[in-house]
């Protein structure tokens, strides 16, 4: 499991401060781009393979209420990285 420690923007919050369902997908999204980074596929990769990664489903599972979280206080994301499957 692969997991970075983010925190929330003033934009990621609604009126009720509560992160916003977006917000999760959009730090969802830079976690998956970091751990590319990380592990050799800047976006500058892609492009030279003429590649790209397939997202095949995103999903959020919400744990507990994040009321009154401040944009002060971190999140963690995770990312469950499994291979994607070869047509053959």
């Amino acid at each position: 499991m692969y997991t970075k420690k983010l925190y929330a923007g003033w934009a990621d919050m609604d009126f009720n401060s509560h992160m916003k369902n977006t917000a999760y997908l959009d730090k969802t999204a830079d976690v998956r781009q970091m751990f590319l980074i990380e592990h050799g596929f800047p976006m500058e990769e892609f492009v030279r393979l003429r590649i790209g990664p397939v997202v095949m489903k995103d999903e959020v599972e919400y744990f507990g209420s994040s009321c009154g979280t401040r944009s002060s206080a971190p999140m963690a994301s995770s990312l469950p990285v499994s291979p994607a499957p070869v047509a053959g």
